[in-house]
């Protein structure tokens, strides 16, 4: 089965339909309604994904498009978009790694059978009012798209990311990229004075968007990793702009196909980040669109920034860091990064066998992402997951002249609000796991053998 955006719906109504809300009622996105919705199923500790049915464009105008918020809002509806009825975290981490690792060819296909090309518009034609975008926080700059990004090198290799785009006219967005290889892409051509050719996925099966937050190694192509996380090749279809030059995801919702500028800036933002924080204004670059098309009634995934649905779509970078680290220490069990308590925050759980593993594992974490900057590592005892048992270890197994380490100069995150530098950072190693090399307390428990045997319900009522 081709898997669409229209089949993983179809999908939770059928396995989770708690997981699946629908608006009926017309909302108006750029003036934070439909954020407001999301942002009070929230505070009520509700995640379902949220289907808006009737939303007004930029300018307040009726459109022919649906939004689709919290998609990632739950594990659920992450494993459903992997194909396992599954919430668990690390379940999940292992069969992203996986299903990218497996990869698949794309398959080209002829024009008239791609679904992305029930309507277009393009050159004087494009009018990017007339598209519904949200803001989502106070201060937001403008409205903004948070979409899949496609980008390719002068070698022929896809890139898959996500970066937001502010609404600036009819014609233009901002864009801002973090220093991968999107940005990289970018600063090669923009050397030689040309212009980057990409196109702007405002929409595809849940499976496709994730891709966008992997570590991919740079030497993969991005297409045929997004086809083993979707598990069948991704249908492709020549672009409008560039023919078979650039081929675009042909089962798509929206595509804005258009070109970053070379010297051109904008000043963009602030946004609401992942770190629950406004984020500035940022110098930013520009994007020119020269075409826009899509399905008929198209839905556009938009992303809740700041909020569970922003840190959960960053899974895939969780499962890559998690490869990296037990590539080095292979004793690792798990690792709980999404759901630590903090966006820079990781916490490692470790069959310990020798002194120096839990500061090897930390290192190893670290070097796989700059979105780490402290790392707990605890032993196999303690469930990462738990921040109380994190805590009590932390407050039981460490002694901080002994067994905290602080790392300077780091690269680190530019969205990190506590950065007093651009980009350099500092970072903190804790080891909060049991010492080999001296005795130490037994933790008081029930023996297992009996703790096994009993089976409360014979001895409780109700």
């Amino acid at each position: 089965m081709i898997l669409t955006l229209n089949t993983w719906l179809d999908l939770l109504s059928k396995e989770a339909p708690d997981e699946l809300n629908r608006v009926s009622r017309q909302v108006d996105p750029a003036n934070f309604e439909s954020a407001a919705i999301v942002d009070g199923l929230e505070r009520k500790g509700r995640f379902p994904a949220v289907l808006f049915e009737k939303v007004t464009d930029v300018k307040g105008r009726a459109t022919s498009c649906r939004i689709l918020n919290n998609t990632f809002g739950t594990f659920r509806k992450i494993g459903l978009a992997l194909g396992i009825n599954s919430d668990k975290r690390m379940e999940l981490l292992e069969l992203i790694l996986k299903k990218s690792s497996e990869g698949f060819s794309p398959n080209r296909i002829r024009l008239k059978e791609a679904p992305v090309r029930g309507f277009l518009h393009k050159g004087g034609g494009v009018d990017l009012s007339r598209l519904p975008l949200v803001r989502h926080t106070e201060l937001d700059g403008g409205p903004y798209f948070t979409p899949v990004v496609v980008s390719r090198d002068p070698h022929g290799r896809y890139n898959v990311s996500w970066n937001r785009m502010q609404y600036l006219d009819e014609r233009h967005l901002a864009i801002y990229m973090s220093p991968r290889h999107l940005w990289s892409y970018f600063a090669a051509q923009e050397a030689e004075g040309k212009d980057l050719p990409i196109a702007v996925v405002l929409g595809h099966h849940p499976a496709f968007h994730l891709t966008g937050s992997m570590l991919v190694p740079i030497g993969l192509d991005e297409y045929a990793a997004t086809g083993g996380v979707m598990g069948h090749g991704l249908r492709l279809v020549s672009s409008e702009t560039w023919g078979e030059d650039f081929w675009i995801p042909a089962d798509a919702e929206i595509v804005l196909e258009g070109r970053i500028l070379a010297r051109r800036r904008c000043v963009e933002g602030p946004f609401g980040e992942f770190t629950g924080y406004t984020g500035a204004q940022r110098l930013s670059w520009v994007v020119e669109v020269d075409a826009v098309y899509g399905r008929e009634n198209p839905t556009i995934i938009d992303i809740f920034p700041c909020k569970t649905e922003h840190i959960n779509a960053h899974l895939p970078i969780e499962a890559s860091i998690y490869s990296r680290a037990r590539e080095a220490v292979p004793g690792i069990v798990k690792t709980c990064w999404v759901g630590s308590g903090g966006p820079f925050n990781l916490i490692i759980s470790l069959n310990k066998k020798t002194e120096g593993e839990p500061m090897r594992a930390a290192m190893a974490a670290m070097s796989a992402s700059n979105f780490i900057k402290h790392v707990i590592v605890v032993d196999s005892d303690v469930d990462p997951e738990n921040k109380a048992e994190v805590m009590w270890a932390l407050a039981s197994r460490v002694q901080a002249d002994q067994d905290v380490t602080i790392l300077k100069n780091l690269q680190g995150q530019v969205l990190d609000p506590s950065l007093r530098h651009e980009i350099k950072s500092s970072g903190m190693i804790i080891d909060a796991t049991l010492p080999l090399d001296r005795p130490f307390p037994q933790r008081g428990e029930v023996p297992e053998e009996i703790r096994k045997k009993i089976n409360l319900s014979e001895y409780l009522e109700g």
